[in-house]
């Protein structure tokens, strides 16, 4: 993990602070898709490429095809449903948020795609494998077969196994419903697969992590959820990446998170720990106040002071938090006096440091 520190120099008088036929995005660009007809996993394969098998996100209006680095995929509010007694997929009135194998307007419509393969190609059918689900809650993909029967090919509750994936032959589009047991963000890893003809071994594709944003979505409470918060994993780096600067103020990524600031709005400077001396001409008082990402589980917050440098550095215990409705989960952090122990010059700084 990371770590930061802002380092403020105090005197009596002054304080300072320290495809095949579709087209493409420009590498620093992406799309969040939230409604209308899109192909994910969309199966390619080119046998000049290694490797030959790829995974995408095929828009089909758009002509588009979007590697996992470029696309977020938003699950509405409205997708929640209460599920009814009977089905395999929880509890009598739990919440469950469904992209449906039917198409409604309002809402994204996922398609499994293989149908840009070549028959001839491959000696029986692919394998989409799931690999990997990092989430608030558990994954489920299903089809509807029948009333009150259902053909279930995805299940994280009780981990990933072989057993969750999809076996679709070249040439093959299918819909199924999606669902998601909690708000916030998902990453899906998938692999595809497959034995080409006259070879006696598979090809597999890169692993390849979609991001679902099931909303509304929670304040994060981790850095990496915060950067698929605001980017699709990989993308653009090293711009998104802790120490990038995509929107060019004053803050890198990781202090926009642990400042609770946004990275895609230039934030004025004064959004970083401010210093004043109260008090002037008669018994002069050091005050400092900086902002805290309250939902940040991941950091911890000091602020210490000294004397003298290089060191001699003491941890300051007379902190004060005031939380604001209207900026959570950021609260106000002050320091009312810190002139006691120091002379006439002296240092402090905010140490922040990931855990």
């Amino acid at each position: 993990m990371f770590s930061g520190v802002w380092v403020l120099l105090l005197t009596l008088s002054f304080w300072t602070a320290l495809m095949q036929g579709q087209g493409s995005l420009p590498a620093d660009q992406f799309v969040v898709l939230s409604r209308d007809h899109v192909d994910s996993p969309c199966v390619l394969y080119d046998a000049s490429r290694h490797p030959a098998l790829s995974l995408v996100a095929w828009q089909h209006d758009a002509r588009l095809d979007l590697p996992t680095n470029q696309v977020i995929f938003v699950v509405k509010e409205q997708s929640k449903l209460r599920l009814p007694a009977g089905t395999p997929f929880g509890d009598e009135g739990a919440p469950l948020w469904i992209l449906p194998q039917s198409q409604n307007a309002n809402l994204l419509y996922l398609g499994l795609s293989v149908e840009r393969v070549a028959s001839g190609v491959f000696a029986g059918p692919l394998t989409i494998a799931l690999k990997q689900v990092e989430g608030p809650g558990y994954f489920l993909v299903w089809q509807a077969t029948g009333p009150g029967e259902y053909s279930i090919r995805v299940d994280s509750r009780d981990g990933v196994n072989e057993a969750d994936g999809f076996q679709p032959l070249p040439g093959a589009h299918e819909h199924f419903n999606w669902g998601f047991s909690a708000p916030g963000v998902y990453s899906l890893t998938f692999q595809a697969s497959g034995r080409r003809l006259g070879e006696s071994t598979n090809i597999v594709s890169a692993n390849s992590t979609f991001v679902f944003h099931v909303q509304p979505l929670p304040a994060p409470a981790r850095f990496e959820t915060w950067q698929r918060q605001h980017w699709p994993p990989g993308f653009n780096p090293p711009t998104t990446l802790a120490y990038g600067n995509p929107d060019g103020d004053d803050f890198d990524n990781w202090h926009e998170y642990a400042f609770g600031l946004s990275p895609t709005n230039r934030n004025p400077v004064s959004e970083s720990p401010q210093l004043s001396v109260l008090n002037r001409s008669e018994n002069p008082r050091a005050q400092v106040q900086f902002w805290r990402n309250t939902a940040a589980e991941d950091l911890t917050y000091r602020v210490e002071k000294t004397s003298r440098m290089p060191g001699g550095w003491s941890t300051v215990t007379n902190l004060t938090a005031r939380s604001f409705p209207f900026v959570s989960p950021r609260e106000r952090v002050e320091i009312p006096d810190l002139f006691g122990g120091l002379g006439s010059e002296g240092y402090v700084r905010v140490v922040i440091e990931g855990r």
